[in-house]
């Protein structure tokens, strides 16, 4: 299988206590962009990327794309 990346685009900037938690429990996550709308998620596995997503929705956020990258 092919090392892959996941990129996430959200309606609107994360919160930074949000980002806070998701680096804690994601060693691979990061946000490219100074608003804060896209999050780059790397050597994750499906559980992991299902996880995240789970985060992300609980706090309020909404995702409008979810893109995965063959790296």
């Amino acid at each position: 299988m092919a090392p892959t990346r996941y990129e996430l685009t959200l309606r609107a900037p994360i919160a930074h206590t949000l980002l806070d938690v998701i680096r804690t429990r994601f060693d691979h996550v990061s946000t490219p962009g100074t608003d804060g709308t896209v999050l780059v998620a790397e050597a994750m596995d499906q559980a992991s990327v299902r996880a995240l997503l789970n985060l992300i929705w609980d706090a309020g956020h909404e995702v409008l794309a979810f893109e995965a990258v063959p790296v």
